[in-house]
């Protein structure tokens, strides 16, 4: 199992904060974003392969308004592996 954190922040504050655990070998990439966006109440955003690579590199990714579909109220969606 590995934890995944997930924040809202806006003006650099965390506004919402989530924590999943999965089973990374049961549980897509694209499942685990929609469990966190599920549990913070916020849309889903559109995933693009640098998502993917940036949160492999780097064990976290950024998600901008620009990657939702819907109009939302936040700066950003940060999504981070927590060892």
């Amino acid at each position: 199992m590995i934890k995944i954190w997930g924040k809202v922040v806006k003006d650099e504050k965390i506004i919402k904060q989530f924590v999943v655990e999965v089973e990374p070998k049961k549980c897509t990439f694209f499942d685990m974003i929609k469990q966190l966006c599920e549990g913070l109440d916020i849309p889903t955003p559109v995933l693009l392969n640098k998502h993917v690579m940036d949160f492999n590199k780097f064990s976290m990714t950024l998600f901008k308004p620009a990657d939702f579909v819907e109009k939302v109220y936040f700066d950003k969606f940060i999504i981070e592996y927590l060892h």
